[in-house]
């Protein structure tokens, strides 16, 4: 067989019959764990005009074996710290430090540029049960901003930090600074402390028009404590700040409903939750964060999808989905095809993406899924699939999901 029989003969296999028409189908009813847009922006998201406009599309196979989870589990963060912001006439005539165990670390650091000077350790005096400690006594781990510059530690410019000796145990602390300058955080981490807040949101990203769940719990070890005073706040990346207040559970535990209404439109940054919780008389503190992605949508899944006629042999799955585009940016559709094995059991095969440049208006945005990648697997139809997600390029804003998208008999 020559060079040009073999050309010949490799178009011949990937060349197929094309079906007369495409076949029409319907996207699955939204599920609970689907995000679906309630309302549309047309504001465009900022640096959109100036994307990449070339069209990309392509797959990728999957490991059958590997589980799969469509909706990313929010994180529970569980803090033993707290932090608190004090102006420099505070600090000098002394603030309260309760601490529930021995050993708390205390990290001083100035707020944006109120202190060009590192705060030394030794300037601090601490005070307990009335005891007076200065000079550095009843510290340990003594470290200024030249020893924190030459480490890896995430410490702002300017920060010191110490560990009270544990040999004076816990308990209220007061500490001073005399001549301090400038605002300060003060942030108390006790490590040894069975004392711990837990937050939580029900989801990672949250749309524009919806409402967010958090909850939140106080604990000593595993037995739940009711809070004297429990409270938080969200800030965009934008710096809007939303208060909110926490309501009791049935069951224990703290619960918030926040409308997820914010002004700002989408942002590359994560909004953050911050929540705080005092024990009875403010004898112990704890401060917990975590954070959400937050999308103003522009475009959205009308439901509307198609097989699609192609010249390619078998086995593939070739799908169009229409979207609707409020405001011209490039966005990227993905989806996670699901096979049917020869037990019946459905699973995981190949994920494809494709991206392009849309303006306002109805568009058809494609999946292909070619022998590339569904080749040797030993599964076909019925197919599904999952994970379908549709995303604005110019900030990564989810503008769909939908856990179950689609299924599909036979494409040929």
């Amino acid at each position: 067989m020559n060079f040009k029989t073999k050309i010949i003969t490799s178009a011949l296999l990937f060349a197929l019959a094309i079906p007369a028409l495409a076949v029409e189908l319907t996207l699955s009813p939204p599920g609970a764990n689907d995000t679906v847009p309630t309302s549309l922006t047309t504001q465009s998201v900022k640096g959109a005009p100036a994307m990449e406009s070339e069209p990309v599309q392509f797959a990728w196979r999957l490991d059958s074996a590997a589980p799969l989870d469509a909706v990313a589990q929010p994180h529970q963060a569980s803090s033993k710290e707290y932090w608190d912001k004090r102006s420099a006439d505070e600090l000098a005539g002394g603030v309260a430090i309760p601490t529930t165990a021995a050993g708390a670390i205390i990290r001083l650091s100035p707020v944006g540029s109120a202190s060009v000077k590192a705060l030394e350790a030794r300037q601090v005096v601490l005070r307990k049960d009335g005891h007076t400690y200065t000079n550095g006594q009843g510290m340990m781990s003594i470290a200024n901003s030249e020893d924190l510059e030459k480490g890896s530690a995430p410490f702002p410019a300017g920060s010191t930090v110490f560990r009270i000796d544990p040999e004076l145990g816990a308990g209220a602390f007061k500490l001073q600074v005399p001549g301090a300058s400038g605002e300060t955080v003060v942030h108390v981490f006790e490590p040894n402390s069975s004392l711990h807040l837990d937050l939580k949101a029900d989801r990672v990203a949250y749309q524009a028009g919806g409402s967010i769940e958090i909850v939140a719990q106080l604990s000593d070890g595993k037995r739940d404590l009711d809070a004297e005073q429990i409270s938080g706040v969200i800030t965009s990346p934008g710096g809007q700040v939303r208060e909110f207040e926490f309501v009791a559970n049935k069951s224990g535990g703290y619960r918030a409903q926040v409308p997820s209404d914010f002004a700002a439109e989408s942002s590359m940054g994560l909004f953050e939750i911050q929540t705080f919780a005092s024990t009875r008389a403010g004898q112990a503190l704890r401060d917990a964060r975590t954070a959400f992605a937050f999308t103003v949508p522009s475009a959205r899944l009308t439901g509307a999808a198609r097989t699609l006629p192609v010249r390619m042999r078998d086995p593939v799955v070739y799908l169009e989905f229409d979207v609707e585009v409020m405001a011209a940016s490039r966005y990227q559709i993905g989806g996670v095809l699901y096979g049917t094995d020869a037990s019946g059991v459905k699973v995981p095969v190949a994920m494809a993406q494709s991206a392009k440049r849309l303006e306002p208006g109805l568009h058809g945005m494609t999946l292909l899924y070619g022998p590339d990648v569904l080749d040797g697997l030993g599964v076909g139809a019925p197919w599904e699939i999952r994970d379908l997600q549709l995303v604005n390029q110019a900030d990564m804003g989810l503008q769909e999901q939908r856990v179950l998208a689609l299924a599909v008999d036979s494409v040929r």
